[in-house]
């Protein structure tokens, strides 16, 4: 039996899909918590198997195989903001790309990085010293490759940790594809699945404009900036990339192997709720309202017309509201409970909710689609109209804009949500779709890992497009440009003995 045990103990640390013990880099540049929470969500899956080290500026404390590098000092930190500034600032592409910007954000995030005391020693390191290096860095890049340049230095494979849906920029650049802007909605695309001549347009423009102005302003940068990163080496091809979508929020689409949609990784089984909040969830016949916009948008900046709109409108339905608020209100109806935090997992998982109201930020969206509830949504800014899009084209929501709404179209939006058992339905028959996978996003995030530690780089995962060596080879342009001058040449060399003649 000994014998026995011991020969099943050495398969399992034999096996050849298991690898355990590796000394990982991640590097979370955006003091996000939205951002923070996937890359955090990832990082603890994996924590159980590999010695984990993260540059973060939002740290949370060391535990076992995971130690924090505090980098609040250099790396940027978003905070609540105004809601009507950041529809105003990021709410348009137009404001997110102005044409020929003088400096370049995520340049700047990367100057500081490698200026960091923590990454300049690590970098000056000897190639030879084992005891500085790492076996594999995870970076989330969001709109540049340039923290590419550690994983170069390192002589390690990379992966991407990217937070929302990819977008056109990022995805020629990572993988050498490009998706179709006919069917494919660009991420700031203000809706879902773009089906009319007037919503293909849009989308082929901000396809353009936003590839054209990403490549100007790069281009600018690097010939009136030069920085160390700069190098055709360092714009390499990740060894995979960890994307937060599913099918739901990411309609079906041509994905490269090496991306791998981990769409809500980070729920977690639910808590015990607080006794208070349980019992006015519980105490409400006609079920319960969850309203929020999030951790980046503070609800108190609203407009008092608007907070005015809503506060009315609540005091009209007969569910109760729980509103996610960060100040004191006087003279709320009885049916609200105002918190600065609430939690929200365990809220929308509780049976008397009928309605989930949202920004439609992507962590929240899953929450709401794991639980199977309807959604009403105000997207504000970036991927949000995209995500609320989505999922009123899955027939579980409906969107309206902030800035236009009124009592009446409010509660009458509100009540056909509720009332229609259609979105009910949709919403959980969407739900059983989200939660029916081959494997986890756990599951996935941790094989996907090994994979790569495996073989380390796995280029042969790459698109034959990422090994051609000229853009316009992918676009076919030489070979357009063989035929247009062969007809051109046969037309004119017939006009000419056309006029001898």
């Amino acid at each position: 039996m000994k014998t026995l045990l011991l020969l099943v103990l050495l398969a399992v640390l034999l096996h050849p899909h298991s690898i355990s013990g590796a000394r990982i880099l991640a590097v979370e540049p955006y003091g996000s918590k939205s951002h923070w929470q996937y890359m955090r969500s990832i990082l603890d899956v994996l924590t159980t198997h590999h010695q984990v080290t993260v540059i973060t500026p939002l740290p949370i404390g060391d535990r076992e195989n995971y130690t924090e590098i505090d980098a609040s000092s250099v790396l940027p930190i978003y905070l609540e903001m105004n809601t009507i500034d950041l529809i105003e600032q990021f709410g348009s592409v137009i404001d997110l790309l102005p044409p020929m910007p003088e400096r370049s954000h995520e340049r700047d995030i990367c100057d500081a990085l490698y200026d960091f005391g923590p990454v300049a020693d690590l970098l000056r390191a000897d190639n030879d010293d084992k005891d500085g290096h790492y076996d594999l860095v995870l970076v989330e890049p969001f709109h540049s490759s340039c923290l590419s340049y550690l994983a170069y230095r390192l002589h390690v494979p990379e992966v991407y940790a990217i937070p929302f849906a990819i977008s056109s920029p990022t995805e020629i650049m990572f993988f050498g594809t490009e998706s179709n802007p006919s069917y494919v909605p660009n991420l700031m695309f203000n809706g879902g699945v773009p089906k009319t001549f007037e919503q293909r347009l849009t989308n082929l423009a901000l396809f353009v404009y936003v590839k054209f102005v990403t490549w100007l302003t790069d281009t600018r940068m690097i010939y009136r900036d030069p920085k160390r990163y700069d190098i055709p080496d360092v714009r390499h091809k990740p060894s995979m990339v960890f994307i937060n979508t599913h099918t739901i929020t990411e309609p079906p689409r041509p994905f490269p192997v090496n991306m791998i949609q981990i769409g809500g990784i980070h729920l977690k089984p639910p808590e015990i709720l607080p006794y208070d909040i349980l019992e006015f969830i519980e105490n409400s016949p006609h079920g319960i309202i969850y309203f929020t916009f999030g951790s980046v948008s503070s609800m108190s900046t609203l407009p008092k017309h608007i907070q005015r709109t809503f506060i009315d409108t609540f005091a009209q339905v007969p569910q109760r509201i729980l509103w996610k608020y960060e100040c004191e209100i006087n003279d709320l109806p009885k049916n609200i409970m105002t918190r600065k935090w609430f939690p929200q997992r365990e809220i929308l998982l509780h049976p008397n909710v009928k309605l989930f109201l949202s920004h439609g930020g992507i962590s929240g969206v899953y929450e709401a689609v794991d639980a199977g509830l309807p959604i009403l949504g105000f997207p504000l800014f970036f991927d949000q109209p995209r995500n609320v899009g989505n999922l009123v084209d899955a027939g579980m929501a409906l969107s309206m804009d902030i800035r236009t709404i009124t009592k009446d179209s409010l509660l009458k939006t509100i009540n056909e949500l509720i009332k229609n058992k259609k979105y009910t339905s949709n919403a959980k028959l969407v739900s059983k779709f989200f939660k029916d996978r081959p494997l986890s996003p756990s599951e996935s995030v941790k094989y996907s890992i090994d994979y790569v530690l495996r073989h380390h780089r796995s280029y042969y995962l790459h698109d034959e497009a990422h090994k051609s060596a000229s853009w316009y080879q992918n676009m076919l342009l030489d070979i357009i440009m063989m035929f247009l001058v062969k007809q051109t040449t046969t037309d004119f060399w017939k006009d000419l003995r056309h006029i001898v003649q």
